[in-house]
C-alpha cells in the first residue's frame, strides 16, 4: 500500500470514527450520500436508514416551512458556507440544540457539486453566548 493510498485509508477512519461531531456528505440537492459514527449517535439514524434521504427532516417542521433548510444551501453556495445554531430532530422525535457548518463543495471549474454538514449537540450555556 502506497503513501496515498493509506492516507485515504485514515481519511475515511477518521470521517468514520468521529463520534462527537456528525459528518455528513450531500449531494446538490440535500440528498444524503455518506453517514458517520457521529451522526448516528447525535440524530439516532443508522445509515442504512437515512442515505438517500434529505437533511431537511433533521429541521423542525416550521423551519422546514420557513425554507430555512434551503436558505442555509443558498447561503452556502453564494459565499462558501453557513452556519446555523438551533433546534433539531432526532429520528425518535425528540429535539436537540445543534450547531450546524454546510460547507459548498466544487467542481475543478467551480461549480458546486455537493455539500459537508457538521453537527454538533450544543449545550445550554453555549446557546446563550
Amino acid at each position: 500500500m502506497d503513501k496515498r493510498e493509506i492516507l485515504e485509508q485514515l481519511h475515511k477512519k477518521m470521517i468514520a470514527e468521529i463520534q462527537d461531531y456528525a459528518i455528513i456528505l450531500m449531494d446538490r440537492d440535500g440528498t444524503i450520500l455518506t453517514w458517520n459514527a457521529g451522526a448516528e449517535k447525535i440524530k439516532g439514524y443508522k445509515e442504512h436508514e437515512i442515505l438517500g434521504q434529505n437533511f431537511r427532516l433533521f429541521y423542525m417542521p416550521q423551519d422546514r416551512q420557513a425554507g430555512l433548510p434551503e436558505q442555509l444551501i443558498d447561503l452556502a453556495i453564494r459565499e462558501g458556507r453557513a452556519r446555523h445554531i438551533g433546534r433539531r430532530l432526532r429520528k425518535d422525535g425528540t429535539i436537540f440544540w445543534g450547531s450546524i457548518l454546510i460547507t459548498a463543495l466544487h467542481d475543478d471549474d467551480g461549480n458546486v457539486i455537493g455539500f459537508t454538514k457538521l453537527t454538533r449537540e450544543v449545550s445550554d450555556s453555549e446557546r446563550i453566548l
